[in-house]
């Protein structure tokens, strides 16, 4: 094992981090000068961080010059495990030394223990968005920033940022790339790595920089369209507002948000693929056309069940945001952003659906278990998965009446790897295993007083990157109730469910450290 390697690419990733953390308190300290003396201790715990890791960074990078460059896949597992766990540590720091050394009448009491502030750069860098913060709106700007800054590094996935922007790694890249993608290969991509990471951050920031001028058009400040706009196109969910969407009540908004959260839960390598062979690559592709009819179907379904009841709609937020009637065009806008905004694995919310009926509540479980599309930024199983695993029943019930029926598993007209259906049925077992231990652990530490729904629902959404859940981890909720042991377990079930369980657990096996 190449630890010198490891501990090089860690420092020169930190390095990357710490410039942005900068970059953070600059521009807190633009609003210190402009009379916000909240933002004090905002840019002093922002830049002392950058400048410390920063530090550390080049005096790893110097003490490990002489390492070897070649990365052999041991090494790039290793790496990317410890990338995503440094990382959050790493983004942590701000959080933790804001609130130790600002004004205790204006610092977040939640994030005083650095356990809660891990969790919520981990919840950020996973694109997670499950939030500790209970009053948001008392955050200063510049640690909201650095908090959706987090999610939009993390969305594309921070080790694709890694390979595209450091030249110096070589064959490496192509093995920490597939070390950390989650999904199947999508199609399109170029077959030079540093090419396609480089593909997906330019496809990236066109997304994000339309998502800031939509936001910007609909009324959104320009610091609340840019932290919007990292978190949607990430798929993560952190907002600036304690209510979150609902805060903005515009229509206008609810519906840019759900265009720009589809279009971001669509694999971006078909992007290029569609510019490459035109347009109508899209509508050929089965992933996009099982996911759109998934959206629509669902859409219809919530709104017809939100329309079919005589109570009107909570809001997130209620009673300071009104609920709403279950008229036509109501329930079509909740349902809409609901929708998207689950199946994508954002988490934004506007209507409360922890009150939702029954069977619009359990459609909404069931799309954030599938997610989005194999390479985006969404969360879930993906629907490529879910795609693959119904041909396989299809096959299976099949050869119970006629067993001497052999054919090739297609997706489109793609032929399914007898391995990929190997890879479905473990990543589907794996997410069952760590569903029911994470809700055990929960249950066990946070004792009697826990409801087991809400342990579920915690622990379904953190494995499965959503954010909010329901019952007490619902959409008006927040995290910070828990006990830091639960904060602990979560985190580690986020990073689990974001690298797809088998990059971490491989760290767990004996013959990884003995291999040559």
């Amino acid at each position: 094992m190449n630890l010198g390697l490891v501990a090089r690419n860690l420092g020169q990733f930190v390095l990357i981090l710490s410039i942005l953390m900068a970059v953070c308190s600059l521009l807190s300290l633009t609003w210190v000068y402009r009379g916000d003396a909240d933002e004090v201790w905002a840019f002093q715990s922002l830049m002392a961080c950058s400048l410390a890791g920063g530090l550390c960074s080049l005096i790893t990078i110097f003490l490990t010059r002489g390492a070897p460059r070649y990365m052999h896949r041991r090494e790039a597992v290793l790496l990317v495990s410890l990338a995503w766990i440094f990382g959050a540590l790493f983004a942590a720091l701000p959080y933790w030394l804001w609130s130790a050394i600002g004004d205790p009448e204006h610092i977040e009491p939640s994030l005083e223990s650095f356990t809660a502030c891990f969790f919520e750069a981990m919840s950020g860098l996973t694109t997670t968005g499950a939030t500790i913060i209970n009053d948001i709106e008392a955050m200063p700007r510049g640690l909201l920033l650095w908090r959706a800054l987090t999610q939009w590094v993390g969305g594309v996935g921070i080790v694709v940022l890694f390979v595209a922007v450091l030249p110096s790694l070589g064959v490496g890249g192509k093995r920490l790339f597939s070390a950390e993608s989650t999904g199947p290969t999508p199609e399109g991509l170029r077959p030079h790595i540093r090419q396609t990471a480089r593909i997906l951050w330019l496809t990236y920031l066109v997304l994000s920089v339309a998502t800031f001028l939509t936001y910007l058009a609909g009324g959104m400040t320009p610091f609340e369209a840019v932290a919007q706009a990292m978190t949607t196109v990430s798929t993560a969910g952190f907002s600036t507002r304690n209510s979150s969407f609902a805060s903005f009540n515009s229509p206008f908004l609810e519906y840019a948000a759900c265009f720009f959260m589809f279009l971001s839960a669509i694999s971006f390598g078909l992007y290029f693929r569609a510019i490459r062979k035109g347009w109508r690559a899209l509508l050929r592709d089965p992933e996009l056309k099982a996911f759109a009819l998934m959206t629509v179907f669902c859409v219809a379904v919530t709104t017809a069940a939100l329309m079919g009841r005589d109570e009107p709609i909570r809001m997130v937020g209620y009673p300071e945001i009104a609920d709403q009637q279950p008229t036509f065009f109501n329930s079509l806008r909740l349902a809409s952003f609901t929708v998207i905004s689950l199946q994508t694995t954002t988490g934004y919310c506007t209507a409360d659906f922890d009150y939702f009926p029954e069977v619009a509540l359990c459609i909404l479980m069931l799309l954030a278990f599938i997610g989005g599309c194999a390479g985006s930024t969404a969360g879930g199983m993906k629907v490529v998965r879910a795609l693959i695993g119904i041909k396989v029943l299809q096959a299976t019930i099949e050869r119970e009446h006629r067993p001497a029926v052999v054919r090739p598993l297609q997706i489109g007209k793609n032929t399914i790897d007898p391995t990929i259906k190997i890879e479905v049925l473990s990543v589907l077992l794996a997410s069952l295993f760590f569903l029911a231990l994470s809700t055990a652990l929960v249950q066990i530490i946070e004792g009697p007083d826990l409801d087991l729904t809400t342990a579920l629902s915690e622990s379904f959404s953190c494995l499965f990157n959503l954010g909010p859940g329901v019952a007490s981890a619902g959409a008006s909720e927040t995290y910070a109730w828990m006990k830091p042991g639960t904060k602990w377990v979560l985190s580690s079930m986020m990073l689990l469910g974001r690298l797809e369980f088998f990059t971490v657990l491989v760290l767990f096996t004996r013959r990884y450290w003995k291999a040559e």
